[in-house]
């Protein structure tokens, strides 16, 4: 085993998500519901009545805020391990391989890919898309294809490839949203080929 593999390579322990942001927001929200009751059965008004239920309630939404940003956090970490080759199920980030490409991921990216095709017929009138349509226009059959792949869901993909089709989807300079100058041309063909190759499993 090369140095660089030892160096770079995640630990086995075993990474999870922090509890999903309403987990903390629901016991700190019936608390301050509890709080109210017994402030109205005591007989407190105005913001005495109010002040300890609205502070227990800011406290669940603090911590939801702080468990989303810790979620998307760990998923970020979890992505960029992914996307340099690591995708044993059994190593830290088995969970995220596991959300990656599970079925209703590859569904919803599956549909999000062929919403494009429509988009680029050549009697579409312009509208708010930021589909760089023209330059699209020949690549149907490309975009068809990788949807096709995603739904086709006896094959299993990779988690690095399902990575790359949320790049395409989303990132600005994707070829789906990026207009190309001469100076910069680029082969959109062999940019969707990369990757629906992606998306095939390294045995």
């Amino acid at each position: 085993m090369e140095l660089s593999q030892l160096v770079h390579r995640p630990a086995r322990t075993q990474h999870t998500l922090p509890a999903a942001p309403w987990v903390p927001l629901v016991p700190c929200a019936a608390a301050a519901a509890v709080l109210f009751g017994m402030g109205v059965a005591g007989g407190l008004e105005g913001s005495f009545l109010l002040v300890v239920p609205i502070s227990v309630a800011c406290l669940g939404l603090l911590l939801a805020l702080r468990s989303w940003a810790e979620r998307d956090r760990i998923r970020a970490e979890a992505d960029a391990w992914i996307a340099r080759g690591y995708e044993n199920r059994a190593s830290r980030y088995g969970w995220r391989i596991e959300e990656l490409t599970s079925h209703g991921e590859r569904k919803l990216l599956g549909r999000s890919v062929r919403r494009i095709v429509p988009e680029l017929a050549a009697g579409r009138r312009p509208g708010a898309s930021p589909l760089n349509r023209f330059a699209l226009r020949p690549f149907r059959s490309e975009l068809i294809a990788l949807a096709d792949r995603l739904d086709d869901l006896e094959r299993p993909v990779s988690a690095a490839g399902i990575l790359g089709v949320h790049r395409l989807l989303t990132e600005p300079g994707s070829v789906l949203y990026s207009r190309p100058s001469v100076d910069t041309p680029r082969d959109i063909g062999a940019e969707l080929g990369a990757i629906l190759d992606g998306l095939e499993v390294c045995r």
